[in-house]
């Protein structure tokens, strides 16, 4: 057997994550030499582990929380996604020369082209100011969102956001009413937060609720949004299209990636009806 090309995913906590079963379906699927790993690596490991990836040869890795941030220090080049989007989900290193990428922002606008759904001229509403919302945020502005109404509990912390593109964006508060002639209602507050009905009350029935969560599959949120004959969509599609974008920075490979995307859903839908998984 040939020698096997090193992948992981890097996080704190990391135990419950998706991402290996996603990737190794992959290279499965593509007879690719790829071994992908969920290694555990905390912020005070965060340079020793990087590298590690330089010394031992790794082909690359993915990055969940809390490392998307901290990384845009230890990599050697930046490609355009990152700079813009502000945060590094993959690193791909080439002979020792690591390169930050991101495939948040495009993953989430894959999954919404899957419901034939669009940030193009639409008016958006975000729960929420974090990393996840930030690359949302920063998405819809790129495809051309005609208005975006970022809402979080520490307002300041929206207007922070906001302040990037304020003839697009605006904040307000978490309780706020949203506008009635949003197109998407996007929510990224983890499910301890308990958004639910509350949220839709001033939006009509053609408004589509997403929620970047997958576990549990259906949260207080969409199931609300689906009591009201609204799309409900949850976070899976996202995962499986960032996912699928990175495995092709890092192989170079070209394969059908709708086709990739409908043998990852089927892989991974016993999974997500149950417990709680991560990126």
């Amino acid at each position: 057997m040939g020698e096997r090309n090193k992948l992981a995913v890097i996080g704190d906590p990391i135990g419950h994550s998706l991402s290996p079963l996603l990737h190794n379906t992959m290279a499965q699927e593509l007879n690719l030499p790829y071994d992908y790993t969920a290694r555990q690596v905390t912020v005070e490991q965060l340079a020793d582990w990087v590298q590690t990836v330089r010394q031992e040869g790794w082909s690359g890795f993915n990055a969940t929380m809390p490392h998307k941030l901290h990384l845009l220090d230890l990599v050697d080049e930046k490609t355009e996604e990152v700079v813009y989007f502000g945060a590094i989900n993959t690193v791909r290193n080439d002979k020792g020369h690591l390169i930050g990428h991101n495939t948040d922002g495009d993953g989430f606008a894959n999954m919404l082209a899957e419901h034939g759904l669009t940030f193009r001229n639409a008016r958006v509403a975000v729960l929420g100011a974090g990393g996840a919302a930030g690359a949302i945020i920063r998405k819809a502005v790129r495809d051309g969102a005609a208005a975006v109404t970022v809402c979080n509990r520490t307002v300041e912390k929206a207007r922070s956001l906001c302040r990037e593109h304020p003839d697009v964006l605006h904040a307000a508060a978490l309780d706020t009413p949203l506008p009635g002639d949003t197109d998407l209602l996007i929510n990224t507050i983890p499910v301890g937060g308990n958004v639910g009905d509350d949220a839709l009350a001033n939006l009509r029935r053609d408004c589509a609720v997403i929620d970047i969560l997958y576990a549990p599959p259906k949260t207080p949120l969409l199931l609300a949004a689906e009591e009201r004959g609204m799309l409900a969509v949850n976070g899976l599609g996202m995962l499986i299209h960032q996912a699928i974008l990175a495995f092709a920075f890092f192989t170079g490979a070209s394969f059908d990636q709708p086709e990739m995307a409908r043998i990852l859903y089927k892989t991974t839908c016993n999974l997500t009806k149950s417990g709680v998984v991560s990126s």
